[in-house]
């Protein structure tokens, strides 16, 4: 399996110190990954408004599946204990 490519991106540093604020980061953690995970969070936000865009339910109807599979989940991992 091939390596993604790698680029090189300027970056403000106090816009990634404030990303780290933000999202609790680790002072630790890498400038790469917390600009990262940025970049994965907005990829998701993207798929997930285009999902929904085409999906027949809606908001309330989707909201009231997803609580009712968390309950079930919920329910089937309590019996299982």
């Amino acid at each position: 399996m091939s390596r993604p490519a790698k680029i090189t991106v300027e970056l403000d540093a106090e816009d990634v110190a404030k990303v780290r604020e933000v999202t609790g980061s680790d002072p630790g953690e890498p400038d790469a990954a917390v600009v990262q995970r940025v970049l994965n969070g907005v990829i998701l936000r993207k798929f997930l408004d285009e999902t929904n865009a085409r999906s027949p339910l809606s908001k309330d109807e989707a909201d009231r599946i997803a609580v009712e599979e968390v309950r079930a989940y919920r329910r089937e991992r309590t019996m299982k204990q």
